[in-house]
């Protein structure tokens, strides 16, 4: 290599041509032999098939939020954004996937690892990620692509990579709607707990008789004014019967009496239904007040709750396939072409350069 560097140098452009051009037919008939080795290399090489699947990524919005919320449907249908998408390529390299495909296609044995080799899985691992390509495209689509000397391995590779992970952000984002879910289930329960307290003392007294303040309130003012007024009216038209007595028949001055005696018993009968309504109606107006309020956040408890439970027991789909993987016709390793004019070159380049060191050193 030393002596190539000594020689080169000394030659120019002129005489470089001048030996190539010497040594034409041999140098022809080297690169020739180059490129039939390169086409035999190209064809002793086991082939490998490509296949791909092409997906979208949906933004990360929980379901009951997409489908009960007031989006009409938008937020459901939306896909991921940039961000989200590299997200969802870190994932795609996590070892977890890599481990489901390995176990799902005995890949070890399928790559002829033995097992009792250093560092098995680490070595399957390897060459899953050798032959597989994942990127991003131009336009925010995931592109899985597979190589395999099995057709049919690389598309359900492929296929399989995509559904594990479907599986996996399913199983991610419901071991967190898990924890939302008991969170939300502890708090409905106690505020549950909270409201039946409140409901009971109101039913206690309801039982007493105060279970309406206004429309009892009303009725009850009614009731005394109308009492009130009536014996009244009764005793004033007592003392006018009393002053012309002796003008009066019997029978009237005895259905005066009746009446003042009736006015009487029914403002006394009111009297402790008044006393009892004016005991409890403070608490009433209270309890009756913290019912409505913990009721209502009761209710709004009660709608997150139901959201979380769907965000937990219901799941949706977490990619828009564009292209499914299908069984590839035609290999695309090697590329017979490109290896064959590589060694040819090689060929022709390791001529050219034999015959210049042969020319100097004459």
């Amino acid at each position: 290599m030393k002596k190539l560097e000594k020689v080169i140098p000394q030659l120019n452009l002129l005489s470089i041509s001048n030996i190539i051009i010497k040594n034409r037919k041999h140098i022809a008939m080297i690169s020739l032999i180059g490129l039939v080795i390169g086409l035999i290399i190209s064809f002793l090489i086991t082939p490998k098939y490509e296949a791909y699947t092409v997906f979208y990524t949906p933004a990360n919005n929980s379901i009951s939020k997409s489908v009960l919320g007031e989006s009409n449907l938008e937020d459901f249908m939306e896909f991921g954004s940039e961000e989200q998408t590299d997200q969802v390529l870190e994932m795609l390299q996590a070892d977890e996937l890599k481990d489901k495909v390995i176990q799902k296609f005995n890949l070890r044995a399928h790559y002829d690892i033995k097992a009792d080799e250093k560092y098995p899985q680490t070595k399957v691992r390897e060459q899953l990620a050798s032959n597989t390509k994942i990127n991003r495209t131009d336009y925010l689509a995931i592109k899985i692509a597979v190589k395999d000397e099995d057709p049919k391995m690389a598309a359900a590779i492929a296929n399989y990579i995509s559904f594990a992970l479907d599986s996996m952000r399913t199983l991610m984002q419901q071991a967190r709607a898990k924890q939302a879910f008991d969170i939300l289930d502890f708090q409905y329960q106690k505020k549950q707990k909270q409201v039946d307290s409140i409901l009971a003392q109101l039913s206690s007294i309801r039982a007493q008789g105060v279970f309406d303040y206004e429309a009892q309130s009303e009725v009850l003012s009614e009731a005394i004014i109308k009492a009130e007024t009536q014996l009244k009216a009764e005793e004033a038209r007592l003392k006018v019967y009393d002053a012309y007595r002796k003008d009066l028949p019997d029978t009237t001055y005895i259905k005066a009496k009746g009446r003042l005696e009736a006015a009487r018993a029914t403002l006394k009968s009111l009297q402790p239904t008044v006393s009892t309504f004016s005991k409890l109606s403070g608490k009433y107006l209270d309890y009756e007040a913290v019912y409505e309020k913990e009721k209502e956040a009761l209710t709004n408890l009660q709608l997150r709750y139901e959201n979380a439970e769907v965000d937990l027991k219901k799941s949706a789909a977490q990619k828009f396939i564009v292209d499914k993987a299908s069984v590839p016709e035609k290999s695309t390793y090697p590329n017979k072409l490109l290896v064959m004019l590589s060694i040819g070159l090689s060929a022709f380049l390791l001529a050219c350069l034999g015959f210049l060191a042969k020319e100097n050193s004459n």
